[in-house]
């Protein structure tokens, strides 16, 4: 399974509402049009919750800096061929531009980012497929986007995320607010590359991908317990040890499914070791 995740901002000389408006409404009909057509299975866009409370929270607590995005869209599939096979047609093509040219009234690019990932689990319990956070559900999505300190590669970085910062998380996940949460690590990819050029997104190396977790928005706050202090100051230790707190961003969104098909992970095939499938995806 892999994913493309559009980190949007909007821009400045665009009202909040009529953004909303827009990215719900024209750009969801715009991009509907070839999605499905390029192997998309879930076509998932996530609304920023800037103003909720536990984003501010959330901010406070991880010490990020000031939330970037007005939305996240996200678009999942099966295999990365569908995705080859799909961006070859004249047709395919040509409705993707008709998708970046009504963008350019409404996107600040620039200071909008866009990654391919993978997904590296840390909580999935048994009903995981139905913690979402639609309108209909209890839950709210956080989003960690993630920038590593400059002197960290991205695979170093990644590691310890995973391995150290996920296995300290794995460790106390009973003590955790967030009913799931994975990691997804940003990986090479000639696709994004092209339109990052193309349209001109951010392009920054130290991205190494994002935190997705799903929490009950209106969970009672009670007093911590000392373990669970002890537990929380972990986490945030390590953070510091990888993470560029001051350029990452974290923030609550809903999410609204406009795709929602069947998806389904399958090996990697290839012959490639599990470094090299890491690397040069598309």
């Amino acid at each position: 399974m892999f994913k493309i995740s559009f980190f949007i901002r909007k821009r400045s000389d665009v009202t909040r509402n009529d953004f909303r408006t827009y990215w719900q409404g024209e750009h969801a009909d715009l991009t509907l049009a070839y999605v499905r057509d390029i192997g998309v299975k879930q076509y998932i866009k996530c609304e920023v919750l800037k103003d909720h409370p536990l984003t501010k929270a959330s901010v406070n607590s991880y010490r990020t800096g000031p939330v970037s995005y007005d939305f996240v869209d996200q678009w999942i599939f099966n295999d990365i061929e569908d995705l080859k096979r799909g961006m070859a047609d004249p047709r395919i093509q040509s409705l993707a531009s008709k998708t970046h040219v009504s963008e350019d009234d409404w996107i600040d690019l620039p200071r909008s980012s866009v990654h391919m990932s993978t997904d590296l689990v840390q909580f999935y319990p048994v009903d995981a497929a139905r913690i979402r956070a639609t309108s209909d559900d209890p839950y709210l999505k956080v989003f960690y986007h993630v920038r590593s300190l400059p002197h960290i590669s991205r695979e170093s970085a990644q590691l310890h995320w995973n391995a150290c910062h996920g296995g300290e998380s794995r460790q106390h996940i009973h003590l955790s607010k967030h009913k799931k949460y994975l990691q997804a690590h940003k990986i090479d990819s000639t696709f994004v590359d092209q339109l990052t050029e193309l349209r001109g997104y951010e392009d920054d190396p130290t991205i190494i991908g994002h935190a997705e977790a799903w929490l009950i928005a209106d969970a009672e706050e009670k007093q911590p317990t000392a373990e669970e202090r002890e537990a929380n100051s972990m986490t945030l230790d390590d953070i510091d040890l990888f993470t560029d707190k001051s350029r990452s961003n974290v923030f609550l969104t809903n999410e609204s499914f406009l795709l929602d098909d069947t998806i389904v992970t399958r090996p990697t095939g290839g012959g490639k070791r599990m470094p090299e499938f890491f690397s040069a995806i598309y």
